[in-house]
């Protein structure tokens, strides 16, 4: 079940004419939200990127998007479908005929998907991840690569690599072979107590997660820096985490012939949870 513009239907009922640009050009955006407890973490945040994204691609923003209005329609979902704990991707597309240029600009369509989580809560993960380089192609730097649009080839292509290579994941480099960000995650690279992640300017996604850790990073003794990061840094590293709303954090135990540990990051997803806790209290 999906929630299609306020409507609980079935996925094969979404009306293809209605969303094709999605298909045919990646003329859309989305937001991947983490629901706990029948409440969305960071809405705030994931609103604010999605509205700065359709403006950015020069989308109409309706006058009933408000972050009340994408709580309450993902609840409508949630209890539809008796979720309580789970994955909400929200999808804006253009919607208009034309091709590349669209006839008209005067409208989008909007749904809200669903997935369940068997737990609520962001864990620690016990076994490292095994993490390659990708060099196939590169991240151009811009506005649109810190965008969460449907125009996502780097991210395939790198997550079929590691897979077709036996990795978790892939680390993904800009046309200046800087590090910015893995195939579905931001990187935070931990040497001593300072942690480093790419700035906005190199390419990355404008990560949510990745905007909140840089303030909880110095709660747990760290110093955050964000600065330009060669992948030759990633050899003397203490730690390497990879990032996102969804997963959290997920610390990196083998790169090429390197190892390393995950302390920090267990102790940062503890602190995570103790402002979760709270949260979910008030």
């Amino acid at each position: 079940m999906i929630n299609y513009q306020g409507a609980i239907i079935e996925l094969n009922e979404l009306p293809v004419q209605d969303v094709k640009r999605a298909t045919m050009y990646g003329d859309a955006v989305f937001e991947t939200i983490r629901m706990r407890d029948n409440k969305l973490l960071f809405i705030e945040d994931h609103y604010f990127r999605l509205m700065a994204s359709m403006r950015i691609l020069r989308m109409p923003i309706p006058m009933a998007f408000t972050p009340e209005f994408f709580v309450d329609e993902a609840n409508r979902l949630a209890e539809e479908t008796a979720i309580t704990d789970g994955r909400l991707r929200l999808q804006v597309v253009r919607k208009s005929k034309g091709r590349y240029t669209p006839e008209k600009n005067d409208e989008c369509v909007w749904w809200m998907e669903l997935e369940e989580f068997s737990s609520q809560d962001y864990t620690w993960n016990p076994k490292g991840l095994r993490v390659g380089l990708f060099k196939d192609h590169y991240v151009q730097p811009g506005l649109l690569s810190t965008l969460k649009s449907s125009n996502s080839l780097i991210y395939v292509l790198a997550g079929i690599f590691a897979k077709e290579n036996g990795l978790d994941a892939m680390l993904i480099v800009n046309d200046k072979k800087m590090l910015v960000e893995a195939n579905a995650a931001n990187v935070f690279v931990l040497k001593d107590d300072i942690l480093k992640t790419a700035p906005l300017e190199d390419g990355p996604l404008r990560g949510v997660f990745r905007k909140n850790l840089i303030g909880w990073a110095k709660e747990i003794g760290l110093e955050i820096r964000e600065e330009s990061i060669n992948p030759f840094e990633l050899q003397k590293a203490d730690e390497i985490w990879l990032t996102s709303a969804i997963s959290g954090v997920q610390w990196v135990e083998n790169y090429r012939k390197q190892t390393y540990k995950g302390d920090k990051a267990k102790e940062l997803i503890m602190l995570l949870q103790r402002k979760l806790n709270v949260l979910g209290s008030l």
